[in-house]
């Protein structure tokens, strides 16, 4: 059986496939730069994992670090830029594996054009405490929920989007609307400009003010650089369509029993 596996990290997929690793006695060494749980960190609320009842992405990411300190999988904190055969290399070492699992998730589709300022941001979790008039730029799942989640805070909170097309699930756009979202939809960005504490945000129609811009028009697999054959890629970061947390999940815990069923290869 592999005596170490690399996991590369701590969304929903690294998580379920360390966990599920510990349980067949495989080591674990468990990468992530950021906090337990991806993305799920940005969520106002995760209602299609089916066996849970509707929580805050926080609340699932504490408990996704909870069953990873039960299981006895500790995280190394540094960012994973590339693996070499049986070697994972970090900003500020290597580590020596057997095989290698890519949970990587995604990056966000950035446009610079608008990145005029620090305040403008791909995540809702990079929003700094404090902040009060929130723009959000798109029209998916992503952008919806963000902008929901900064209303119920408190804040004024526009939605932008290029087009008249919805692309959120009609629970988000019913939840947008209920909550005060003010959507302007077809009215792109088409600058943004710092003025003192504030960003200037220009459209076709008009001019609007913001603390912060969080922009959210899509997503792609984010990996490190790879060089061996010696490794799979699971959930998000395969780049399909379909992501979603239970999908990831599964392909976590599938991928952990299939390593555990190679035992003797080496």
């Amino acid at each position: 059986m592999r005596k170490m596996v690399g996991v590369i990290g701590a969304g929903p997929a690294g998580v379920a496939s360390s966990i599920m690793l510990k349980r067949y006695g495989i080591d674990v060494l468990l990468f992530e730069r950021r906090n337990v749980g991806g993305l799920l960190n940005n969520a106002w609320r995760v209602e299609n994992i089916p066996f849970l009842q509707p929580s805050a992405g926080e609340d699932l990411c504490r408990k996704l670090k909870d069953h990873l300190s039960r299981n006895g999988v500790e995280l190394i904190r540094e960012d994973a830029t590339a693996i070499h055969d049986r070697t994972i290399l970090t900003t500020k070492a290597s580590y020596v594996v057997d095989y290698s699992v890519v949970a990587t998730g995604t990056m966000p589709k950035r446009l610079h054009a608008l990145e005029t300022d620090a305040k403008v941001v791909y995540e809702f979790r990079d929003i700094p405490d404090g902040t009060g008039a929130v723009a959000v730029y798109g029209a998916g799942d992503m952008a919806f929920d963000g902008a929901i989640r900064a209303k119920l805070t408190g804040r004024k909170t526009m939605l932008f989007a290029r087009s008249k097309t919805v692309r959120a699930i009609d629970a988000l756009r019913v939840s947008a609307e209920k909550t005060g979202v003010e959507l302007h939809m077809a009215e792109p960005i088409l600058r943004v400009d710092a003025i003192d504490s504030l960003l200037m945000i220009t459209t076709p129609q008009d001019v609007y003010y913001a603390e912060v811009l969080l922009v959210c028009i899509g997503r792609e697999p984010a990996l490190p650089t790879i060089d061996s054959q010696r490794y799979e890629i699971i959930g998000d970061a395969r780049g399909e369509i379909y992501r979603q947390a239970s999908i990831a999940v599964g392909d976590g815990i599938r991928t952990a029993m299939r390593i555990a069923s190679q035992g003797g290869e080496s």
